[in-house]
């Protein structure tokens, strides 16, 4: 056993331990706030969506993982924490976001391509004041008049449509423009994005193209401002995002500096805060190397989230007091001791859960859960064995000692055995499961402090001199089954027992 100095020594580390954890769960921030809840738990939305190819041809793997990066870049601009985002198969991306209630907003945000093209317009016709419903019929309009156009050229060229709202009066101004087939300026060569207004206080997104962008957007400035549309009309440039012509401004001089700004002047104000930081998001993150398509939206309510949580707390609290009724009436003193150091073990685990920080989802509960009974088994392995030897005359104290003695080898074996098999569910699996292995494994690491280290250093010092003086009745074990005790051996203690 553990002198009383070497316990006292060990029970003040515990409690500074404590401290620090009362001061991350309860005092560093509110304690609503203390723990992060996963999809499951405080709803969220999960998102399937499913790469492809325009030209139908195969996606390959190294380009789903691509988008798995810009995904969770773009996730993370929404200020969510621990999404979940991860490859199913060949091409499919499960995406799950927690805590997200703006769903509509976090699909378009994650699922937009956002590839980036700046153009010279060879040719437009447009239409203003197109009623609902007849945009598409006026597009078809548009396409087949500029295909009849002299600058479009079949496999060299394509049409692309601007839609927005008409500037005066209603409908939608809808145009059509004649472009390269590839643009002049890709999104590759943007270096930044920001909201901000132009000069007429209306919201825009100025984009900044890095150094060789920059140039490359000056000597296309040059060329359009040098070049005619039908009629005489200066040269358009044509701002492209996911195949949509954002804007299409006259070009009359070069540009130099390297800044473009997207707009929209049909509204009073600009662009709506929502869109403009949205734009911003995307272009931010890059464009996704393939096209993505929703196959399936799953929102996950805030109640139903709190009825797993509720019910998986409630699940654990009368799991652990079970086990604490069970150590206290089979072991007595010594299941007393251990339901202190459970109680000291599960304030432990929250304040690492929270210090990490650590994702709480139901299997990770489970994983708690799991947890909490390896350091009951702990301490029933020890128990049993100081029972053992106080069967056999061995007096409480001596017992107690031989029970940590041999018990500690079968847990260590056992507690290892866990951790391995925790280890490979980690590297097999993802998600909430790896979630569940990264708290078994953390509860079982702490299970073995708790139930060897405090629970020792606790009967160490309720043993020793000034303590109390355990019986053998104390310790859950009954004076009949105690064995007369071989000559030389503590029989003081056994004449005690009588």
């Amino acid at each position: 056993m553990p002198s009383r100095r070497n316990s006292l020594l060990i029970l003040g580390l515990v409690a500074i331990l404590l401290a620090a954890a009362v001061y991350l769960i309860f005092i560093r921030q509110p304690v609503s706030q203390a723990t992060q809840l996963g999809l499951d738990l405080q709803g969220g939305v999960s998102v399937q969506l499913e790469g492809y190819r325009t030209d139908g041809s195969e996606v390959e793997r190294d380009e789903m993982e691509r988008a798995v990066q810009v995904i969770r870049e773009r996730v993370d601009s929404l200020g969510v924490t621990e999404p979940e985002i991860q490859i199913q198969g060949q091409d499919q991306v499960s995406v799950n976001i927690p805590g997200i209630t703006d769903t509509e907003r976090a699909v378009e945000v994650i699922g937009r391509t956002a590839q980036l093209g700046l153009y010279e317009v060879l040719a437009y016709e447009q239409q203003d004041n197109v009623p609902e419903g007849e945009v598409q019929s006026a597009e078809d309009d548009l396409r087949q008049s500029l295909k009849d156009d002299s600058e479009f050229e079949e496999g060299e060229t394509k049409i692309l449509f601007e839609e927005s709202p008409a500037l005066e009066g209603e409908g939608t101004y809808v145009a059509g423009y004649i472009v390269s087939e590839q643009p002049q300026i890709t999104g590759g060569a943007l270096d930044s994005a920001t909201v901000g207004v132009d000069d007429q206080s209306n919201r825009i997104v100025q984009m900044n193209f890095t150094r060789e962008g920059g140039q490359q957007f000056t000597d296309l400035s040059q060329e359009i401002s040098q070049s005619t549309l039908g009629a005489g009309e200066p040269g358009r440039l044509a701002i492209v995002l996911d195949d949509d012509v954002e804007s299409a401004p006259v070009v009359e001089q070069a540009i130099p500096g390297g800044q473009v700004s997207i707009s929209n002047d049909s509204l009073p104000g600009g662009l709506p805060q929502d869109e403009a930081e949205e734009l911003q998001v995307v272009l931010e993150t890059g464009a996704l190397p393939v096209n993505m398509r929703v196959l399936s939206v799953t929102t996950i309510g805030a109640t139903l989230g709190a009825a797993s949580l509720a019910g998986g707390l409630i699940a654990a609290a009368a799991g652990f007091a079970l086990v604490l009724a069970f150590l206290t009436f089979i072991y007595r003193a010594l299941g007393m001791v251990a339901s202190a150091a459970l109680l000291i073990y599960a304030f432990l685990l929250w304040g690492v859960i929270v210090a990490v920080p650590i994702t709480i989802t139901l299997p990770g509960i489970a994983g708690v859960v799991l947890a909490l009974g390896v350091a009951a088994d702990a301490n029933i392995v020890i128990f049993e064995r100081v029972k053992e030897e106080v069967r056999r005359g061995k007096t409480p104290r001596s017992a107690i000692a031989l029970g940590y003695q041999k018990g500690f080898r079968a847990i260590l074996d056992g507690n290892l055995t866990t951790i391995i098999v925790a280890m490979i569910l980690f590297g097999l699996s993802s998600g909430s499961v790896r979630g569940f292995a990264v708290l078994l494994s953390i509860g079982v690491l702490l299970s073995m402090f708790t139930a060897v280290v405090v629970t020792r250093a606790l009967l160490g010092l309720i043993s020793s001199r000034g303590g109390l003086n355990l019986t053998p009745r104390m310790l859950g074990v009954s004076p009949d089954s105690i064995r007369p005790a071989g000559r030389g051996s503590e029989s003081g203690e056994k004449a005690r027992v009588r």
